[in-house]
């Protein structure tokens, strides 16, 4: 059975609309997916839950952060009207919005005055986000490409890097726990922490309600996935996979092409 738990529509840093992408997931086999945009559940609401001919697991990908780190937690099989998830989600999107400010005005001294109205106008209704202002400054003509967006100017360490103050690992769990969701490590290896500190991170994690953790996050190496393995197991944690999808031609994060799981995980999708 092939599934995928992680994955963007143009509701938060995807390039496809949210029925695009569940097209998509059909041509490729997929049986279950949930799309997990960035601290919005509004995918769902443009959506006709009921005629899928897929398996739609409701997600949202939560931005937090541990020991100075932006660490991401997939909630999975949540109740979008829970009040408690939806007052999270408010938290989390103020602060999305705060951060835009920010890097815009960051980028305007900088010379890129109208950044923040770009972004915007890419942004098509979604909360803004560093990749919006890196499609600004590619059609500016600014940058080559949005790889070099970030290497100039938006990644940690640049001019227009902005940290943010995101919920904490309790809040994010909490949240997920009150809309009886089940909390997901998202991509836990794209942190480069040495497996020290990772275990430290999971500690925490587990400790705060976590309960799964991605084994598998796009295309990655049978010996990556192995470790991720033997870390869901050391902490007795469910496996869960996701592409991290955000757009067609990234062979890298292509929905639905994710390699199975090891036989010795326990899937996350066996809680439904």
């Amino acid at each position: 059975m092939i599934v995928d738990f992680h994955m963007h529509s143009q509701c938060s840093d995807g390039q496809l609309m949210p029925q695009d992408v569940i097209d998509l997931a059909v041509a490729r086999g997929c049986a279950q997916i949930a799309i997990t945009d960035h601290d919005t559940v509004a995918a769902y609401t443009e959506l006709d839950l009921q005629s899928q001919p897929i398996r739609l697991i409701s997600g949202c990908e939560f931005s937090t952060q541990w020991q100075g780190r932006e660490i991401h937690i997939v909630g999975l099989n949540l109740d979008l009207q829970a009040p408690e998830l939806l007052d999270g989600l408010a938290w989390q999107q103020q602060a999305r919005s705060q951060r835009a400010e920010r890097i815009a005005a960051q980028l305007s001294r900088h010379g890129f005055v109208d950044a923040y109205a770009g972004a915007l106008k890419l942004a098509q209704g979604a909360s803004v986000g560093r990749p919006h202002f890196a499609r600004y400054l590619v059609e500016l003509g600014a940058v080559a490409n949005f790889q070099q967006a970030f290497k100039r100017y938006l990644a940690a360490g640049k001019p227009a890097y902005v940290r943010t103050e995101w919920a904490s690992i309790e809040q994010v769990c909490s949240w997920i726990s009150a809309a009886g969701g089940v909390a997901v490590l998202a991509h836990p290896l794209k942190y480069k922490m040495t497996l020290t500190k990772l275990r430290a991170l999971v500690t925490e994690f587990k400790n705060a309600g976590g309960s799964g953790i991605e084994v598998i996050s796009g295309a990655q190496q049978p010996e990556q996935t192995r470790r991720m393995a033997a870390l869901a197991r050391q902490f007795d944690m469910q496996a869960s996979v996701g592409s991290d999808f955000h757009q067609p031609g990234q062979p890298w994060a292509a929905l639905g092409q994710i390699a199975p799981l090891p036989d010795d995980c326990e899937p996350v999708w066996s809680r439904w």
